[in-house]
Order: structure tokens, then sequence, then C-alpha cells
């Protein structure tokens, strides 16, 4: 047993309140963290949707606050969940010109499993048809009362875009922890909630996490998930590097060699709290007993991601009446897409699909010639739907005979005389030298009798004003064919050959 810091209740000061926003998808919960922050976050995710989640403090009244910024698509229900799990505030954030919605509904299920205060925030009130009052009213019906509704949650009306109403959420969020006297003691037994994790590839793995009880310092031997570290380093949430991290401080740590999962606790190794730092809700099997089996590789950018994919997937098992089909997460980890990913996925004539990560042009190249599906998304329904096809027994038959298809979308005449096919990728994956032939109809559709109207290579793809050298399934692209096809038209298919 590790020797503990004694823990002195008569030294237990009271903490900063840890928050986090919950509500449905683009009522404004990042923008809101970013207006207070000062930042912006919100512009460099993918399609606007946070997708990973973040830890940041900021001094309202010269008095802390941490904020956890969750995610807002449906498919992150459990790390939307494990963030209520750690915080000790809920700012539950509706718009005002949209009203109640699944997501939000969702939240407020969660919220309620986590029995923490809530802090209402209508946000968007300076859009037009703003209209609070149908908010309350629709969150009435919900079983959550604001206060000038006769009830005891606490309702701020904000705006994002201008600043309204800011300030007075912060007053709110305070206020109700300083009803709740939150305390925390930095010499008392160390918990550390995981917010997320990942392997950087010159870092290694990196942990967010903040600090509940107790008092983290470089040099600690601890535990999270069943991996032991020793912490090398210890950085704020605005990267400056520091000694010690103590209760409501949020920071990211090195000395992990494994990805701990996000929402188990990190403890001193050897405390009585180990058996709680680990998580009891890994998903390996989903549908044992059915009939067809789909074998996964499954790799995301960082733990919490990773997490949140696996609990979406097996949804698409447990949700089906008939249990025909079963999900194998043959492996499953963080990083980019490797040899010994793709090696193993054709070992058991299995598909490897990575979310936010990238396939290195070797390990592309390694993919097509062993006849491995090996494709990468950054929107989570996308990769659902395609995993749902996949499970339905026609996309890994059907995509392993088409090398490449797509569709001509748009024609530009270019005053070179050149002619540029806007297109997009359906199947397969089109590449820069690679021979096509041009159909005018689906050449799913083809017969023997059927011969293509065009032969010729692809001189050069481009996306956007880049060029690029292949172009995916689902990816828009220019196509510049030579020879040139002069009759070339919307709606005609170009096949790899």
């Amino acid at each position: 047993m590790a020797e503990k810091r004694g823990k002195n209740t008569t030294k237990e000061n009271i903490r900063a309140p840890i928050v986090t926003f919950m509500g449905h998808v683009d009522h404004g919960k990042t923008s809101i963290l970013d207006a207070i922050r000062k930042t912006n976050v919100q512009e460099h995710e993918y399609g606007g949707i946070t997708q990973h989640v973040g830890a940041y403090q900021v001094s309202h009244k010269d008095k802390n606050i941490t904020f956890i910024d969750t995610p807002g698509h449906e498919a992150f229900t459990q790390m939307r969940s494990r963030g209520g799990k750690a915080a000790d505030i809920v700012v539950l954030v509706v718009a005002a010109d949209e009203g109640v919605k699944p997501q939000t509904k969702e939240a407020i299920s969660h919220i309620k499993a986590a029995s923490v205060p809530i802090v209402v925030a209508i946000n968007k009130m300076d859009k037009t048809g703003a209209d609070s009052n149908k908010v309350k009213q629709e969150l009435a019906q919900e079983s959550i009362l604001v206060e000038d509704w006769g009830g005891e949650e606490v309702c701020v009306e904000v705006s994002a875009k201008n600043g309204e109403g800011l300030d007075d959420l912060l007053d709110a969020i305070l206020t109700v922890a300083e009803v709740a006297q939150l305390t925390g003691s930095s010499e008392g037994e160390l918990e550390a909630t995981i917010i997320e994790s990942k392997l950087d590839q010159q870092k290694g793995v990196s942990v967010s996490c903040v600090v509940r009880n107790g008092t983290l310092r470089v040099g600690d031997k601890v535990t999270g998930s069943g991996f032991f570290a020793k912490v090398k380093s210890i950085k704020d949430d605005k990267g400056k590097t520091l000694k010690e991290a103590t209760p409501s401080m949020p920071i990211e740590i090195l000395g992990f060699k494994e990805t701990p999962h996000v929402g188990d606790l990190i403890v001193e190794k050897g405390s009585e709290l180990t058996e709680l730092s680990e998580d009891e809700d890994k998903i390996e099997i989903v549908g044992k007993d059915a009939k067809r089996t789909v074998s996964i590789i499954l790799k995301a950018d960082t733990e919490g991601c990773l997490e949140a994919v696996k609990a979406s997937l097996a949804k698409l098992i447990t949700s089906s009446v008939e249990a025909t089909y079963a999900l194998r997460f043959l492996h499953t980890g963080t990083g980019d897409i490797s040899e010994s990913d793709i090696t193993l996925a054709q070992s058991v004539r299995g598909v490897v699909i990575g979310f936010n990560v990238k396939i290195p042009p070797a390990m592309r190249d390694l993919s097509e010639s062993l006849g491995v599906i090996t494709k990468t998304y950054k929107a989570i329904y996308e990769l659902i739907e395609d995993v749902e096809k996949l499970l339905e027994g026609t996309a890994i038959e059907e995509e392993s005979k088409i090398r490449g298809r797509a569709q001509v979308l748009k024609i530009f005449k270019l005053q070179s005389g050149d002619i540029i096919a806007g297109c997009k990728v359906l199947a397969g994956a089109l590449k820069v030298k690679g021979r096509v032939a041009i159909y005018d109809k689906d050449p799913a559709d083809l017969t023997e009798e059927d011969e293509p109207l065009h032969r010729a290579k692809i001189k050069s793809l481009k996306k956007g004003k880049d060029e690029i050298d292949i172009a995916g399934k689902d990816n828009e692209c220019g196509i510049l064919l030579k020879p040139q096809f002069k009759d070339i038209k919307v709606d005609m298919w170009i096949e790899a050959i």
C-alpha cells in the first residue's frame, strides 16, 4: 500500500466549481464557452460540432470556474454521460428560437442520473423568433421548472453572439456553487477525473484531467484504467508548466504509456481507490450469438472518441430486433492507421475503420494490395452509416469489386480548352495516372454488350484549388482526362479499369 497523504478535514477548502455544458447540437454550447474564454475553438472543429472533450478555467469576480466542454452530437452519449458524472454543475443550453430538442431531453436524462445542480442557459436571444417563455414551458414538460415558473432551477437568458447575459450566467454558476459548498482538500487522497486521453506522435500519451481532490505532483506514481504512470510533466489549460495541481485545476499530464479511459479516475498507485479507477464499460463483442460476425479494427484520435464510436456501433446491434449480425472489435486504439492494423484485418478478412485519424500513403497502398477495406471518417454519422451497410452484408462484397467509381456532377470548360469534370466518388478510389472508362449509365447496370463511350487516363485530380493524388469514396473532386472527352456530360459515370 502506498503511503497516503494524510487527509485532514480541517484543511478542506471551498474549491472552484467544475461545470459542464449539455444540450442539443448547434444550440451554442461551445459558442458560449468561447465567448466566455474570449477565444475561438469552434471554427477549428469539423462541421462546427465539438468532437472532443476539453477543460478550461476562467476567473469571474476573483473566483475560478472550471468548464468541461462536452460534445454535442447524439452519438457521443457516453462521453456526455461521463461529463455529467465529472461535473458539479451542469449548464443546460437551449436555443431560444428552437426550444427543447431530442438531445436536450437526452441531456436532461444524464443530468438527472448524475444528480447534479442545473443552470439553464437560454441562448440565441438575439435571433428572430427567440421565445424564452416557450422554452421554459417545454422544459417544464420535461420536469425542469425554472425559478420564475415557481421552480428551483436558475435560468439565464444569453446571447453568445453579442455577449448578452454571460456575466449573469457566471454569477448564477457561482451562486449555485456557493449553495453546494463544494470542498476539496489539497492534502487529501488524490482523485482526478480523466477528461480526455490521446496518443501524440511527438509527446506520447497525453491525458487531460481535472483534479477533484488531493494534489498531483510531477514525479507521482499514479494509476488510471489499470495503467500505471510516473507523472513526467504537468501543464495547465493555457500550456503553462506546473510542478503540482490542486483541486478543480484542469491539467494535461504526460507519463502514461497506454491511453486510459475517459471518465475514469487517476489515483495514487496502491490507493484503496484503485478499483474505482478502472473502466468496467468495455465493449469488445456485441451480438455474440449472431450468425454473421464482422471483425473491425477501430482507430480514433483520442480515447474519448474511441469510446464514443464503439458505443455508437454497438447500438447498431443492440437496437436490432433480430441479432443477425455481430460486431467483433478485434483491436481498438488511438493513433493513425498502422501496418499491424491492416495485416491483422487481412488475416481475419476484417475491415479497418478510422475516426479523425490518417491513413499514411504507404498504409493506403498496403491496404489496397492486400484487399483490406480501410476507411477514415471525420463525421461520425457517415461512419455509422457505412458500418450499417457493412452489417447488411453488402459493403464488403460489392466494394471489393469496385476499384473506383464516380458520377459527374458538373462540367467546367476552361479558356485553355481543358475540360474539368466535377465528380463525386461513390465507391473505391480514383488515382492520378489511373485508367478509366466513361459510361452514360451506372456501371452496376452494364451488360456484356455495353461498351464505354471513352477510355482515358486521369491526368490530374483537384480538390478545391489543391492538386491531389487520390480521391476516395464520398469525396468530390475535379478530374482532367487525357485524352479529353469533349462529349462528357453531367450524370455520366467514370469507372476505374
